[in-house]
């Protein structure tokens, strides 16, 4: 059994291993690989795998990709590596697993990595959970005995679900912020801009049609330019719509992992900040009456991943409780 655990590009036993994988790939192929030296740019995460003895057992890395600036949310997987005595018990996979989840987090779209047609195990590990041949990159462009692979990662959709008043905006905004602030690739929506047209359809008074048809057709440019986390300010009253944002963020990875986490606030601080934003008129009233029926009904419904108050704590605060109840 191995604990894996995240550690600094500098970890000596890291780079300890990492040098025993170059050695091991020089006898294979008799020369050394010039190509693959390492630097802490664009690092996202390094893993180090940690046996029941507290020796370490093996590794792995990514960055992002230096040779897909086409493709910006490519992440480039790099020395993957076990020790020869401790191999045979999946610890590579394990490793992967847990670097796919890291990278997943940091909002990549797709992972992209090189090895050898000289190490058949190791292709077979790669192939064996998922990922595919793709054109040579880079300096192994042309190489016949390089094997380049690519998996696409499905993007990530969190939805912070509220009342009016509530403080979805507010938290959304917030969330975006502190994935930026992680170096991680994300963008945020303010769903309520999506749908705001007139006259609506009878039978789509709030516009959840338009919303998630405009969804759909924005979801492909966010992807095309990386950014594998999207952040979504919209109240969540219809058990479908998880499934309908699934749908909208679908892609080369698949349909997308939805996470819906509920703000929270009294009722009259909602009152507190409708007055604030609506000083007069239809709008307040609406906002006003609105409120205590939608928050009723959020209650009622429970669809949420997790629920937060935005009440008593900073913005940033409350972005990071609601990023903790989603699991993310």
């Amino acid at each position: 059994m191995i604990t894996v655990v995240a550690v600094p590009f500098e970890d000596e036993r890291a780079q300890a291993l990492w040098a025993a994988q170059q050695d091991e790939v020089e006898a294979i192929y008799g020369r050394p690989d010039v190509r693959t030296a390492l630097h802490a740019e664009g690092v996202i995460v390094s893993l180090l795998a940690i046996g029941s003895e507290g020796e370490p057992v093996g590794t792995v890395m990514a960055k992002w990709s230096e040779y897909h600036p086409d493709r910006p949310g490519a992440a480039e997987i790099k020395r993957l590596y076990v020790a020869p005595k401790h191999r045979g018990h999946r610890h590579a996979r394990v490793l992967m697993g847990a670097l796919e989840r890291a990278t997943w987090r940091a909002g990549a779209t797709e992972l992209v990595l090189q090895t050898g047609a000289l190490q058949p195990e190791a292709v077979a590990v790669y192939r064996g959970i998922g990922y595919r041949d793709m054109a040579g990159f880079g300096a192994y462009a042309g190489e016949p005995d390089s094997v380049c692979l690519a998996k696409q990662l499905p993007t990530r959709v969190l939805v912070i679900n509220g009342t009016i008043g509530a403080g979805k905006t507010a938290t959304a905004a917030a969330v975006h912020d502190v994935l930026a602030e992680e170096g991680a690739r994300s963008a945020f929506i303010d769903a309520d801009y999506l749908c705001q047209a007139a006259p609506l359809p009878e039978d789509d008074a709030f516009g959840q049609g338009l919303l998630f048809e405009n969804l759909a057709a924005v979801s492909p440019v966010y992807r095309a330019r990386g950014y594998g986390c999207m952040v979504i300010a919209r109240v969540v009253e219809d058990a479908r719509d998880r499934d309908r944002y699934a749908a909208a963020f679908s892609g080369p990875g698949g349909r997308a992992h939805v996470s819906i986490v509920r703000v929270t606030a009294s009722q009259d601080a909602r009152v507190s900040r409708i007055a604030a934003r609506e000083p007069e008129g239809y709008w307040r009233e609406l906002c006003l009456a609105r409120t205590v029926e939608l928050d009723d009904i959020l209650e009622d419904l429970d669809l949420d991943d997790g629920v937060v108050s935005s009440e008593g704590a900073s913005r940033l605060d409350v972005a990071k409780a609601a990023l903790d109840a989603a699991g993310w």
